[in-house]
């Protein structure tokens, strides 16, 4: 949207387990007794975990997972439910039913969920149609209500761990990243999973930041034809496929051929077949995701394989290429009956060119500078 040239992409988890590695000093010199950490990344949005192994300055991806449904944002709402179910039983009105009133309230449980971080308790003032209530929360009864929340960040992170296959007595740091992993019930639970105590070393909300900063060094020392002072090898967070039909029931599947957690680059390929006689093209459909149902995963793109040679039988084997690096850009090779075509999908945004473009103008008005 700012028109700034995307040099790479790289994973938060990821960026955030270099900024530690920075911090620690291991890059540059060589470290060469291999550590395993944990980035626990719980953010406003957003919920990430990686196992990352640092060893000889390379900063090498084991597993990685998340849950783009869960982050802080969450915890906020639980709060807001509170206070709203202790305004009801005094009031009988429901301060959510005002966009304002309840704008209000949401800014005073945002304040409120810091203030638990530090404290045992808080209140929460709310006022809604000239009736007004201090609301007492206490750090407990927050913990309570979010008591689910926490446990979708342990599973996450238990079957990460298991994805990696390693186990919590090999894992050297459990690092925490994201403003919502200060909450002491997250510090609590992973000490609890883990036997280890949580590192904030590393500033919370800083580290990724600085993480791709490091990153886009490493990336100028190598245009410059200077040799990097560290090496990075990531998985990819998601599984990708073609959607295919299923012979025995002609329902639409998602065939995977790179799964999930696969050491990138990755050179990977398939076959699939023709499902009817003298069939004139193929149309090959990208998605990503773990689903076996395409409706469940993300399109990524498609395309199709015309003039396919008169007569051609059923069954006639289609060999589809993956090629995908690091940086996210897929390239995609479809071979059927001696013809070919291949295409490249990068997937830098999943905002339209329509939508993206509108953005871009919002952002280079000037601003106003009349305040009269």
């Amino acid at each position: 949207m700012a028109g700034l040239e995307v040099m790479d992409i790289i994973n938060e988890p990821t960026a955030a387990a270099v900024a530690y590695g920075y911090q620690q000093g291991f890059l540059g010199q060589g470290y060469d007794q291999p550590r395993n950490v944990m980035v626990y990344d719980l953010g406003g949005g957003t919920f990430d975990v990686t196992i990352m192994r640092i060893e000889s300055n390379q900063f090498i991806a084991l597993a990685t997972d998340g849950d783009v449904q869960l982050g802080g944002y969450d915890w906020d709402q639980r709060l807001l439910d509170l206070a709203v179910d202790a305004f009801v039983r005094e009031h009988f009105i429901d301060p959510r039913e005002d966009e304002v009133a309840r704008g209000r309230l949401w800014r005073e449980c945002e304040d409120a969920k810091r203030t638990l971080t530090s404290r045992q308790k808080c209140t929460i003032n709310c006022e809604y149609k000239g009736k007004f209530s201090r609301i007492e929360v206490t750090r407990q009864e927050f913990e309570q209500a979010t008591l689910d929340l926490v446990d979708r960040t342990r599973f996450t992170a238990e079957q990460t761990l298991r994805t990696s296959g390693l186990s919590w007595e090999d894992i050297d740091r459990v690092l925490l990243v994201g403003g919502s992993s200060r909450m002491p019930m997250i510090r609590t639970m992973l000490q609890q999973i883990s036997g280890k105590v949580p590192d904030a070393g590393v500033a919370a909300d800083e580290a990724v930041a600085q993480g791709a900063a490091l990153h886009a060094g490493l990336i100028l020392d190598q245009n410059m034809g200077n040799p990097g002072a560290f090496q990075i090898k990531n998985v990819n967070s998601h599984s990708l496929g073609v959607i295919g039909r299923d012979p025995q029931t002609g329902r639409r599947r998602n065939g995977i051929i790179v799964p999930r957690n696969t050491q990138l680059p990755i050179t990977a390929r398939r076959i699939f077949k023709t499902s009817k006689q003298d069939q004139k093209s193929v149309m090959v459909q990208v998605v990503e995701g773990e689903s076996s149902s395409p409706d469940d995963c993300t399109y990524i793109g498609q395309c199709t394989v015309t003039g396919l040679p008169p007569n051609l039988p059923p069954g006639s084997p289609i060999e589809v290429l993956f090629d995908y690096d690091p940086s996210g850009r897929l390239r995609v090779r479809v071979s059927v009956a001696g013809r070919q075509i291949e295409t490249e999908f990068t997937r830098e945004n999943s905002l339209s060119k329509e939508h993206l473009d509108g953005w871009r103008m919002f952002i280079s008005q000037e601003p106003p500078t009349d305040y009269s």
